[in-house]
């Protein structure tokens, strides 16, 4: 019974592992893990590329609504109509064409959020790139 304890034992690794979480001391530092292969690095940029994807969907039907009414604006217009007067003419008749106004507020809310987002997006990727050229400069002083 003794024998098979001791095979037990071994074979389970029941010794605690210095690079494991649970046998590391708790002022140790984490082992280096290029970001590549950092799965809370990778989730935040697919959840990123997600949002950016929605945002850009979104964009994409305001856009298309907008030209909608562009073209109907193009259309009561004399031709050759400059694109300042098409857009006089948007303005000045919020009947004729309903939700311009709402659509361009839309749009700049729509932009501003994206480039936050990219903005955000680079501050993510930066601080991770220089985390990574920490804890490599760290693994060479080793």
């Amino acid at each position: 019974m003794a024998a098979v304890m001791v095979i037990l034992v071994a074979a389970c690794g029941c010794e605690k592992d210095a690079s494991s979480p649970a046998g590391a001391a708790t002022n140790a530092p984490a082992a280096f893990v290029p970001r590549t292969k950092d799965p809370a690095y990778k989730k935040a940029l697919n959840d990123v590329q997600k949002l950016r994807k929605a945002l850009a969907a979104e964009r994409m039907e305001v856009v298309a609504q907008m030209e909608n009414l562009v073209a109907r604006a193009r259309a009561a217009l004399p031709e050759g109509a400059t694109e300042l007067q098409i857009r006089d003419e948007l303005l000045n008749n919020p009947r004729k064409y309903p939700g311009w106004r709402e659509l361009s507020r839309k749009l700049r809310e729509l932009n501003a959020l994206a480039e936050k987002e990219l903005a955000d997006t680079r501050r993510l990727v930066t601080a991770r790139i220089r985390q990574e050229q920490n804890d490599l400069s760290k693994e060479e002083r080793r």
